[in-house]
C-alpha cells in the first residue's frame, strides 16, 4: 500500500524533525487483516491513528530525540473496499502499533469446508452409485449363457427344419395338382368326343 511520509531535515519553531521509516508488515486471517507497526522507542500518547471519510488510515507520530531533535513519521494508506473502515481499531503494545482492518464479506466456515471437500462420484439415474469394478461373470453365468447358446441353436435347426418340410410338402403337392388338371382335360377330352358321337349317330337315325 502507498504511503505518504514528511520530508527529512523540517524546523518548526526551532525544532529540528527527522523522518523516521517504520517497518510495516500484515498479518491476514479470515474475517480481519492487521497491520502492524513496528515503532520502537515511541509512547503510546506519541502516536495518532485517523481514518478520514475518503477511506484513508492516517497514522503519524513524533518523539523528542534531544534538546531541539525529533524523531517523526506519517504514513497515510489508502484502506481497500472489502474492509469496513469504520470497525478500524487500534493498540500499541510493546513497541508495536496493531491497527485491525475487519472485512466485510466473510466467507462461513461451511462454504469453507464445503469448498475443501473432495467431489462426490456421481450417481446412477435410478440413484444407485455406480459400480467401481464390472463383476466378473461366474461359473453359473457361464453355463446359463451356453444352454442359452444350445437352445438358440436347437430352435434355428428346428425352424430350418420346418422350412424344409413345408417345401418338401409343397413340391409332392405340386404334381398331384399337375395330374389332376391332366385327368380333367383328357376327360373334358372324352366327354367332347363322346357327345360328337352321340349327336352324328342321332342324325343318322333321323335319316334314315
Amino acid at each position: 500500500m502507498e504511503s505518504k511520509p514528511r520530508g527529512t531535515g523540517a524546523v518548526a519553531a526551532g525544532r529540528v524533525y527527522e523522518e523516521f521509516e517504520p517497518k510495516m508488515e500484515w498479518d491476514r486471517q479470515l474475517g480481519v487483516d492487521t497491520l502492524r507497526v513496528l515503532l520502537p522507542g515511541f509512547e503510546k500518547e506519541q502516536i495518532k491513528v485517523q481514518v478520514s471519510s475518503s477511506r484513508v488510515l492516517r497514522i503519524s507520530g513524533e518523539r523528542q530525540l534531544s534538546d531541539n531533535r525529533w524523531s517523526c513519521f506519517l504514513k497515510e494508506i489508502p484502506l481497500s473496499s472489502n474492509y469496513n473502515h469504520k470497525e478500524i481499531s487500534a493498540r500499541y503494545e510493546k513497541g508495536i502499533l496493531y491497527v485491525k482492518h475487519p472485512k466485510l464479506i466473510v466467507p462461513d466456515d461451511a462454504e469453507l469446508q464445503e469448498n475443501e471437500q473432495p467431489p462426490v462420484e456421481s450417481s446412477t439415474l435410478d440413484g444407485k452409485p455406480p459400480q467401481e469394478k464390472a463383476q466378473q461373470p461366474t461359473r453359473m453365468d457361464k453355463d446359463k449363457a451356453a444352454k442359452g447358446l444350445v437352445s438358440g441353436a436347437q430352435k434355428l435347426n428346428m425352424e430350418s427344419y420346418r422350412k424344409d418340410f413345408s417345401g418338401l410338402v409343397m413340391d409332392m403337392t405340386k404334381p398331384r395338382k399337375l395330374v389332376n388338371l391332366v385327368l380333367f382335360f383328357l376327360s373334358v377330352v372324352v366327354l367332347g368326343m363322346y357327345a360328337r358321337k352321340a349327336i352324328s349317330w342321332s342324325f343318322k337315325k333321323s335319316e334314315n
